[in-house]
């Protein structure tokens, strides 16, 4: 995994060395742009990674309110477009196929194509404040908006012409808004959103309980057993939570997985656990919508849930719950890094104080 991190970076270093003697560097001051005079804003996120995006729907509300005249679009990769089904402040949403488009270069031309016919007056270029992304950028510079907004740091001055530095200590969320705020006389800041339709979750919500013979009255708790990498708690402690959970309270546990971890949902004792196995994000995001609360390493659904005003405990095995983590009101928790037997206590203790509320 390092070697192939290690080529990727030089790869990377390699293209954008390349990419200089093509690109032709703007100055624009920051006072140039009047937002009110903007009619027509592109934002590009390429990134596959759904609580990327997830964390990124506060710029999308934020550039509606800052660029209040302009239809407001997005530029998503294809597998997550799903996430951002009935959100008002987009105007069109349109696909990046990254596979399509290596099959067919062409049909990545037409994108290119569409967009700059489009003519848009702003592009936002929404990698990762950590560092920008080689495809992200310089798809944000083809759209050819004379005002591209990014991070300085980490390449993306080359295919942007006003920068914003982040903010190491500042919530992933928080630093992507910084991109549009600045533009603004008033600071504000918006909070991760997924919208739904009502009917639909209603729906599922009946189908849950019927599937799993829940009671009326009962309340019931989603666990997402998945994650990558460091970020993945054993299964074994998960079915921890969920054991004590069912003797010591009177919370319906249900255990959930991801396309990933389909070996462990076939392994899993179906008449000791209630399980399901997921490969539809539609289908997550109703399912989690219907959840009291919800407990899940750190990674997408975790952002799905508090996007969804779903009371969460996130369970971090890294120092990074600062960055990614939700405990900024009483309903959403960290459990940050410790004896896996103190984690499991403290996530059950959680469960039975919002059991009282």
């Amino acid at each position: 995994m390092k070697a192939l991190k290690s080529i990727e970076r030089f790869g990377k270093k390699l293209l954008t060395a390349l990419v200089k003697f093509f690109i032709k560097k703007e100055v624009i001051n920051v006072a140039d742009l009047n937002p009110l005079s903007v009619k027509r804003v592109i934002i590009v996120h390429l990134d596959r990674k759904i609580g990327n995006l997830i964390l990124t729907t506060p710029l999308i509300e934020n550039s509606k309110r800052v660029f209040s005249n302009a239809a407001v679009d997005i530029l998503v990769a294809h597998q997550v477009k799903a996430l951002l089904e009935s959100n008002p402040f987009l105007a069109n949403i349109f696909e990046f196929n990254h596979a399509r488009f290596i099959k067919n270069p062409f049909n990545l031309f037409q994108l290119i194509l569409l967009l700059r016919r489009r003519k848009y007056n702003v592009a936002i270029e929404s990698s990762n404040p950590a560092g920008t992304s080689f495809l992200n950028g310089i798809i944000t510079y083809l759209t050819k908006a004379k005002y591209k907004i990014g991070f300085s740091g980490g390449g993306g001055e080359l295919f942007t012409n006003l920068h914003i530095t982040p903010d190491n200590n500042n919530h992933y969320y928080i630093s992507k808004q910084e991109l549009v705020n600045l533009f603004s006389k008033e600071k504000i800041f918006f909070k991760p959103k997924i919208f739904t339709d009502i009917n639909e979750v209603k729906t599922h919500r009946k189908n849950i309980f019927e599937k799993f013979n829940i009671k009326d009255e009962q309340k019931f708790i989603g666990i997402w057993i998945g994650a990558r990498d460091k970020k993945k708690w054993d299964i074994e402690n998960f079915k921890s939570i969920y054991e004590k959970i069912k003797i010591e309270t009177d919370y319906f546990p249900i255990l959930l997985f991801g396309i990933e971890e389909t070996d462990e949902y076939s392994n899993i004792e179906k008449k000791k656990y209630n399980a399901i196995l997921f490969n539809d994000l539609r289908e997550l995001k109703y399912f989690i919508s219907c959840c009291n609360l919800f407990i899940s390493g750190d990674t997408g659904p975790l952002h799905y849930a508090y996007a969804l005003g779903i009371s969460t405990i996130g369970i971090f095995l890294q120092e990074n719950y600062d960055t990614y983590g939700y405990s900024d009101d009483r309903i959403s928790f960290v459990l940050k890094p410790d004896k896996y037997d103190v984690m499991i206590k403290e996530a059950v203790n959680i469960c039975k104080s919002l059991e009282i509320k």
